[in-house]
């Protein structure tokens, strides 16, 4: 490789951390917020799931307005496929962490949200680990079935999901022939 292309890569992938910076940043933002709320206010008194629900309705307005449009004029200057799989798998981390965030904050709040999930750990990061493989079989529309939103929160939680994965794969393949391999 030589140094040109070094430099190519450099500038690269620090065009792709800053245009996704805000989104990344706002993901765990959010998550951040999510472990403090639920610690400081008193689920009963508080419409939780309405405010997971506003909250999610916003990344995914992020996501699917800001980072898609970033990322569009980054893939302009793409010239190799492994450049092009970073962006699209950075895309759909994000999508695929944010939403496990708010599956597994709305569970915290109501632990009828869900069926499936096994009540054997407590601990956020355990329901966390559970709500991102959630979010990645809802992601992926494979729906397994053995976690299943039951509240109408989660069903339109899974849904906002399910649309943004279209969009991104829509996305992906209305740009693939932009990659200007060289």
């Amino acid at each position: 490789m030589s140094i040109d292309d070094r430099l190519l890569n450099i500038h690269f992938y620090r065009q792709l951390f800053r245009k996704t910076i805000f989104p990344i940043v706002s993901v765990l933002l959010v998550g951040i917020l999510y472990v403090i709320l639920m610690s400081l206010i008193d689920h009963r008194a508080f419409p939780m799931d309405y405010l997971i629900l506003v909250f999610a309705l916003v990344k995914t307005i992020v996501l699917a307005l800001t980072t898609l449009n970033q990322l569009a004029r980054l893939i302009r200057i793409c010239h190799s496929v492994e450049r092009l799989l970073w962006v699209f798998g950075l895309l759909i981390g994000l999508s695929i962490f944010s939403f496990a965030t708010d599956f597994t904050c709305l569970y915290q709040f109501d632990s009828n949200a869900f069926e499936g999930v096994t009540t054997q750990s407590r601990t956020y990061i355990d329901h966390l680990f559970h709500f991102f493989y959630f979010s990645v079989i809802t992601f992926s529309t494979v729906g397994y079935g053995d976690i299943v939103p039951v509240s109408i929160i989660a069903r339109i939680l899974s849904v906002m999901e399910i649309f943004l994965s279209f969009f991104i794969v829509v996305f992906a393949l209305a740009n693939i022939k932009k990659v200007h391999i060289k």
